[in-house]
């Protein structure tokens, strides 16, 4: 993906509210499932990490394991918060 859509991408999903929420549980399959159905109707998909997910510590791994497990691609990290695009 080039720098310009990326850019576009970021910009677009300033505006997004998380529709995935990560919790205690952390990354579980019912997580994963959600997720894909989700960026499978909208594309571009926010996700919220939680501070008390025990199993996470880097937010930005965690965004990457999210998206190598819903072939996505990460498109950015801000606090707590990572925004996925479906490839």
């Amino acid at each position: 993906m080039d720098k310009v859509k990326q850019y576009a991408l970021k910009k677009e999903s300033v505006n997004l509210d998380p529709l995935i929420s990560i919790g205690k549980n952390g990354i579980s399959d019912s997580v994963v499932d959600e997720l894909k159905k989700q960026l499978k109707i909208k594309k571009l998909v926010k996700v919220r990490i939680h501070r008390n997910s025990d199993d996470i510590d880097d937010i930005k791994e965690a965004g990457a394991a999210l998206a190598q497990k819903c072939n996505a691609r990460l498109i950015d990290v801000r606090g707590r918060t990572v925004t996925l695009y479906k490839q």
